[in-house]
């Protein structure tokens, strides 16, 4: 490890590190699916239910992922969020910033996405008992009672025991990145963007690859299909020549002619019927 990258761990931000980014970006991740299966349960929510939800969505944000996006920020960690956080974090910013409307981040949220193939809800995220799970309650009924603090030791708390229920959740994790902390701002983004532009295309080298062996893979299909293809040409080459010899017996009077109407007088009598 460089010195310049060893910074990146032993920064004012303290013990905090990629990984624990990762763990508990996937952690909020599974807390908003829950949150949206629960929204999707309720079939005619009321102005109460939207305005205090969209207040709890919020206290979640500002808990779970707005602090440790900016923990990012500040030590140059590629956070690499999933897809459905970070189309969730985007609609909070614009409510946040643009248009402070409850019904709107309302509706944008129960028809997020959860990934770029458009699935509306992805329920392998979710587990079966969360800490402060607000939205299995009344919440709409009674006052906000959320705490207003969360630090950085409670919060992996919390993702600890939520891997803990399901360990397979670990192979969702991306591969967090990191850049070298360099005192120009300027050379700095473009040291980001060069490192960008390299992963992006090592991706593009290996999906290359891969469209290549499968490219390979279907012209052997194609090989070995050569033979039986020919073959069965032969056998339709054979028959329309069969099919030509009996037409030019037949035009020539050689089939056909026989006195008792037998359309094949040279069969054997045995055979006839």
């Amino acid at each position: 490890m460089t010195d310049q990258t060893r910074s990146l761990y032993e920064s004012v931000a303290g013990s905090f590190s990629v990984w624990d980014a990762a763990h508990i970006f996937e952690y909020a991740t599974s807390r908003f699916t829950a949150i949206h299966l629960a929204q999707l349960a309720e079939p005619n929510p009321t102005g109460s239910y939207q305005y205090s939800f969209v207040q709890h969505l919020i206290w979640e944000a500002e808990r779970f992922v707005i602090p440790f996006v900016s923990k990012c920020a500040a030590m140059n960690i590629n956070s690499s969020m999933p897809v459905y956080l970070s189309n969730v974090l985007l609609h909070i910013t614009d409510f946040q910033t643009e248009d402070r409307n409850h019904r709107t981040l309302f509706a944008r949220f129960r028809d997020c996405p959860h990934n770029k193939d458009g699935d509306a809800v992805a329920q392998y995220r979710v587990v079966p008992r969360y800490r402060y799970c607000w939205w299995g309650t009344a919440f709409h009924f009674t006052p906000m009672q959320m705490p207003l603090r969360l630090s950085v030791a409670e919060v992996n708390e919390l993702t600890a025991d939520h891997f803990k229920q399901r360990p397979a959740l670990g192979l969702l994790l991306p591969e967090p990145i990191t850049h070298p902390r360099l005192d120009d701002p300027l050379i700095q983004q473009l040291h980001v963007l060069r490192t960008e532009v390299a992963r992006l295309g090592l991706d593009l080298g290996q999906m290359l690859v891969a469209k290549l062996e499968a490219t390979g893979a279907a012209v052997d299909a194609m090989n070995r299909l050569e033979q039986p293809l020919d073959e069965v040409y032969d056998a339709m080459a054979a028959s329309q020549a069969a099919v030509d010899v009996l037409a030019e017996d037949y035009n020539n009077g050689r089939i056909g002619t026989s006195t008792r109407g037998d359309p094949f007088p040279e069969l054997h009598p045995f055979v006839r019927k």
